[in-house]
């Protein structure tokens, strides 16, 4: 067999690099995914990828290739296409209009695509779906919510959609921007079953964290003088600058850190190098594991069924003292105040005056 290798730069490549490739079968069993760069009576001159960076052209004779299967670049664009249904959960109206305009793209492109009619399915269910959305539905587990069935259990909804956010950002993981969020979500729905669910993770999560930061916070010494050794052995010029870099560099992450703090973030953004940063999540972290732990021991307190009621009772016309006790209640029960005041503004929309 005759093949030959000669590796090409990558800089000269990425202007030259096909985007889609055939495959060649050769006579012992080797495939060879490559483009035909040029050909002559006896050989094939491919373009192969051996890495993301590095590219090779390959001499193949044409006595050694048994077949030819041509790469259909629609086909190829349409197996991204295809990911783009089923839609995830929750998924807002502008989410929906990327993934419309991706599909529209393709039909574009690929007129005459076998694939067109597949993507025209996909492009009618995007469009459907968004439409429901739009009109105030919501997706979940699958299924849409009305937009009547919604408003009526908006508070327990909209908790279920913010737990599957923080879940979601826990897998990633995204521990910060989900400590974070779970730090909002605590306080507009605490006495919630989605809180309830995510209490245990929750805390498990910041335990393991605050592992780390122990780590980081007990080895900090060793660490900052191992860096100050390293600038010792630089040149005078470049410890210098060096050094003074540093300095820049913890001058504005303590800086960060003091309005983190002042402005209420609570978990502020950690710095392997900046003490404050680790003495302040640990502090804060500390709190926080014993405020939710006694939160989870708590008498449970149903807020999503104390929303649904009340707005049933207003709905249904309940009299003025009924409404006032419930409205107190949901207040009790560290409803969000916005959603207070949805509560509050149907009971004047439905004539309920206190």
């Amino acid at each position: 067999m005759k093949i030959h290798t000669c590796t090409i730069a990558a800089g000269l490549i990425a202007f030259t690099l096909p985007i889609y490739a055939d495959t060649f079968t050769l006579k012992n069993g080797t495939k060879l995914e490559g483009s035909i760069v040029r050909q002559d009576a006896t050989s094939y001159v491919l373009e192969v990828n051996i890495t993301k960076s590095i590219k090779d052209e390959r001499i193949i004779a044409k006595e050694d290739v048994v077949k030819i299967d041509k790469e259909q670049p629609d086909l190829t664009a349409f197996v991204e296409i295809a990911k783009l249904v089923p839609v995830p959960d929750m998924l807002t109206a502008e989410e929906y209009s990327v993934r419309i305009r991706k599909v529209e793209k393709f039909l574009v492109d690929n007129r005459e695509s076998l694939k067109s009619k597949d993507a025209r399915v996909i492009l009618a269910t995007l469009k459907d779906e968004a439409n429901q959305i739009q009109a105030g539905a919501i997706k979940m587990g699958g299924k849409f919510v009305p937009p009547e069935e919604y408003r009526s259990n908006a508070y327990e909804i909209d908790s279920r959609v913010q737990e599957v956010k923080i879940r979601a950002l826990l897998r990633d993981p995204l521990h910060i921007k989900a400590l974070r969020a779970y730090l909002e979500f605590n306080r507009d729905f605490a006495n919630t079953s989605a809180n309830a669910g995510l209490l245990p993770l929750i805390i498990q999560t910041i335990n393991d964290y605050l592992a780390e930061v122990e780590q980081l916070a007990s080895s900090f010494e060793a660490r900052n003088n191992k860096r100050m050794q390293g600038l010792d052995r630089m040149s005078s010029a470049d410890h210098n600058a060096s050094e003074s870099a540093i300095r820049e560099e913890s001058a504005e992450q303590e800086r960060l850190c003091k309005q983190e703090k002042s402005s209420g973030v609570g978990w502020v953004t950690l710095q392997p190098y900046c003490k404050p940063t680790l003495v302040e999540t640990l502090t804060f972290g500390k709190q926080e594991v014993t405020r939710l732990i006694a939160q989870r021991s708590a008498q449970p307190v149903d807020a999503g069924k104390i929303y649904r009621d009340t707005l049933a009772l207003i709905h249904n016309k309940g009299k003025v003292a009924a409404l006032t006790a419930a409205l107190a209640n949901a207040k009790t029960a560290k409803i969000a105040p916005r959603y207070i005041a949805i509560l509050e503004d149907a009971a004047k929309i439905s004539g309920i005056k206190n």
